[in-house]
């Protein structure tokens, strides 16, 4: 693994907060389409911020709406059932926190949000690192599992040319349980979900690895998207990942983190979810 400790800290908080696209104008190559060489691919929580930003965004509403906290209590007859039901299932039982809230709240709350934590809340280092990868003319692309809800004002702060996120179904307002629209943004399926900006005929299966590219993550959920990368790089990475890594000779980031210990880390998270965290 190669240490990267290399990059000076930028002030990136003049990113423009224009809109960036969750999809390319011209499908068969997005990069081509806006004057690109390559790709730059990167994960959101845990790589960018060292949060979980579902947590987080849960800790933000709870504290505006502390009736809210109310709701969560229905999560706890779901815990034993954690492996049955999936990420994706977990995740529609803990968004009932959003219950009863339409788009304009949300989309409100999400900037809100986003403005409470940015940019003191991120990893300054790897603020830096996107910005390299702007300078080098690569395409960027933020794709996570968290939902859109706030995936979208986070990729127009941090100046992202495209994002990519969990899609919750939204009638009118979020429902109890709400549907996911196309499946959890993890794994492999940020790769389907992605397919719109990647070039014409591009083949992951196939073993198609993009140009001039560079994925970024913490998490081995991420191999799918970091093995299409001709660089790929680690962030605090999970055992799994860093053992692929390693082999691979994959860089390795390792900023601050906010926390000492993965105790801390869960005690943290744990605040988050009822809305009591204090930085």
């Amino acid at each position: 693994m190669k240490p990267h400790t290399d990059c000076a800290h930028q002030d990136t908080s003049a990113t423009s907060p224009s809109t960036p696209s969750p999809s390319a104008a011209d499908p068969c190559d997005a990069a081509a389409a806006l004057g690109r060489s390559g790709y730059a691919l990167f994960d959101l929580d845990q790589t960018l911020i060292p949060w979980d930003t579902q947590l987080l965004f849960c800790d933000f509403i709870i504290k505006r709406m502390p009736i809210r906290r109310l709701f969560l209590v229905g999560l706890v007859p779901f815990l034993p059932f954690t492996k049955v039901l999936g990420a994706e299932g977990m995740k529609r039982v803990f968004l009932n926190y959003l219950w009863g809230l339409n788009k304009e709240q949300l989309d409100v709350l999400a900037e809100e949000f986003v403005e409470q934590h940015f940019p003191d809340t991120f990893y300054h280092e790897m603020l830096d690192v996107l910005e390299q990868q702007k300078k080098l003319g690569r395409l960027t692309v933020l794709s996570s599992a968290s939902p859109e809800i706030w995936v979208r004002p986070i990729a127009a702060r941090l100046g992202f040319d495209h994002y990519f996120g969990t899609e919750v179904e939204m009638v009118g307002h979020v429902r109890l349980f709400p549907d996911i629209i196309g499946g959890n943004n993890k794994g492999a399926n940020k790769l389907v979900k992605m397919k719109s900006i990647l070039p014409e005929g591009f083949d992951p299966e196939a073993g198609d690895v993009l140009p001039d590219s560079h994925g970024f993550s913490d998490s081995h959920a991420d191999l799918p998207m970091l093995r299409i990368c001709e660089e790929a790089s680690m962030v605090h990475p999970t055992e799994k990942l860093s053992l692929e890594g390693t082999v691979k000779n994959w860089h390795l980031y390792q900023p601050k983190r906010p926390t000492k210990e993965k105790f801390q880390f869960a005690i943290a998270c744990l605040k988050q979810s009822l809305g009591i965290y204090t930085s």
